[in-house]
């Protein structure tokens, strides 16, 4: 590993510390952010201002004069007053340059230390202005991510409103986007008269640092808690056929089975999810259950034809025979919560008996399925549930039989 000399400054250090960053599987996007932080062109900049102030307090120059454009007109003045040699008249045209006047008038600001820019008197209406909008000044650092928020329009102001944050992305991750802040700016660039559309293009487009200027909500949304709720999928998902999704690039596809992680479920339509076991940290959109039953429900009512309406009342007709159900309202599959199971340190194995035909073809796909989560049972372990189970059943049927014959 590279040693940093005793007379390195914090430049190289920055640049060896960037060099030295290696990727890890899991603090993947941590890394990549902090390198692409690191590498900014802004920030090495300032590493180098910031080490040319420090070379210059541990200087410590005194100035000689304070006044030096003063002692430079002063000269020029007695030059002009007699005759001049070649000499006198190179430095006289000197001392009347441009360039070295402002050299001089920066010397005197220096060394008077009139740092201080002067104000303007305060208005009458300050204690007015006080109640005005404060605008909040915004920079995040992100690679080719997106930013992780969505935006609307407020129909009512017409002002582009932060919509949602996605948990893991950029916005989240600086704490400085929240949810309800109005959007005025994009790195100097006005989005009040732009459409949705535009203004996600640009963010879109914006790589490396991103400014933005906010209006802070007037009560800012409390940071999200991780959430404990997990779903199965019993459908799929592209969220770049779905018309619906409010943004698709921030929408999460998944497969049927997929087991999702349900961050936040406040926005009764789009749920923000993960999908367990991916390494992607951000969260994505997913359909609420709610919604997508309601959207199943459309696409049935619209479909047409008297055979599928035939084939649907008589799946209700049956139905109705057990209790609780509803014939007018199919149930739709879309998500079934599941709970993660943990293993304690001293706990055996759980044992998992498929009862069935004993034919071999109806185990083989089951246990070509499962292979790595189940052991094959023993042939006569398996006969042994078997027939326990049949010894079980018939006893429930002469039960059921004896007290059919007592009534009668």
């Amino acid at each position: 590993m590279p040693v940093l000399t005793a007379g390195a400054g914090l430049h190289e250090t920055l640049a060896l510390l960037t060099s030295q960053l290696r990727p890890d599987a899991n603090h993947k996007e941590d890394m990549v952010f902090l390198k692409d932080v690191f590498s900014e062109r802004s920030l090495g900049y300032l590493m180098k201002i910031h080490e040319k102030l420090r070379q210059y307090e541990r200087q410590s120059p005194t100035p000689v004069l304070h006044s030096a454009s003063s002692l430079a007109e002063d000269v020029a003045e007695e030059l002009q007053s007699g005759s001049m040699s070649t000499e006198e008249k190179e430095l006289l045209n000197l001392l009347l340059s441009p360039h070295l006047k402002a050299v001089l008038s920066v010397h005197d600001t220096v060394a008077q230390k009139n740092f201080d820019p002067v104000l303007p008197p305060l208005p009458d209406d300050f204690e007015d202005d006080l109640e005005e909008e404060s605008v909040k000044i915004v920079r995040l650092v992100k690679n080719k991510e997106p930013l992780g928020a969505t935006i609307r329009r407020d129909e009512a102001t017409g002002a582009v409103i932060v919509a949602r944050i996605m948990r893991g992305g950029a916005a989240d991750r600086s704490g400085l986007v929240h949810v309800g802040d109005e959007l005025r700016e994009v790195n100097g660039v006005s989005v009040i008269h732009k459409r949705p559309d535009e203004i996600s293009q640009l963010l879109s487009q914006s790589q490396g640092s991103i400014t933005l200027k906010i209006i802070p909500a007037i009560k800012e949304e409390d940071r999200l808690k991780e959430s404990k709720v997990y779903m199965r999928a019993l459908f799929d998902y592209i969220p770049l056929e779905d018309k619906a999704t409010p943004c698709q690039e921030a929408g999460l596809p998944f497969k049927r089975g997929d087991i999702l992680q349900v961050v936040t479920q406040d926005d009764p339509t789009w749920w923000q999810a993960k999908r367990v076991g991916d390494s992607n940290l951000r969260a994505g959109l997913i359909p609420s259950k709610q919604f997508q039953e309601s959207g199943l429900q459309v696409q049935l009512n619209s479909d047409s034809g008297l055979r599928r309406s035939f084939r649907l009342s008589r799946k209700d007709r049956q139905g109705s025979s057990g209790e609780g159900s509803d014939p007018g309202e199919p149930e739709f599959l879309t998500y079934e919560e599941v709970t993660r199971y943990q293993q304690r340190p001293n706990e055996r194995p759980r044992l998992v008996v498929l009862i069935g035909k004993t034919e071999k073809h109806k185990r083989t796909p089951v246990m070509m399925a499962t292979s790595s989560g189940l052991q094959l049972v023993l042939q006569h372990v398996v006969l042994l549930f078997t027939c326990i189970f049949t010894i079980c059943f018939q006893k429930v049927l002469l039960e059921q039989e004896l007290m059919n014959s007592n009534r009668g």
